[in-house]
């Protein structure tokens, strides 16, 4: 996967940046304005990524990876939905980041055809 990401202008270059600087502030007490405005790109990498995750998971249908896949989408866009009141900001941080590392896993894979 190289390029723009599908339905999103981030760049991989972008995402991987944003993904590092989300495990160095998520060690530290981030300035607010600093972590808000990470905390939404991140929030946009995901939403961006779980299309192309979940049409993989949809791939393997009645498989249990591909339910594991889906569940894994699932929990990522709620973590990008902030429905947590009470996480803390650096542990949101880390929480997002790896999410989209799962998922960017899931979007290099090529989602299986029915025969």
């Amino acid at each position: 996967m190289t390029g723009q990401l599908v339905g999103f202008g981030a760049s991989l270059v972008d995402v991987s940046r944003d993904v590092r600087l989300a495990g160095a502030l998520g060690l530290s007490q981030p300035a607010a304005d600093t972590a808000e405005a990470l905390r939404e790109r991140l929030r946009a990498h995901i939403a961006a990524l779980a299309v192309p995750a979940e049409a993989y998971g949809r791939s393997l249908s009645g498989e249990w990876y591909g339910q594991h896949v889906l569940a894994c989408v699932a929990s990522a866009r709620k973590a990008a939905a902030g429905v947590d009141p009470d996480i803390r900001v650096d542990e949101e941080l880390l929480l997002l980041a790896e999410y989209i590392k799962t998922l960017l896993m899931y979007t290099a894979r090529k989602p299986r055809h029915s025969s």
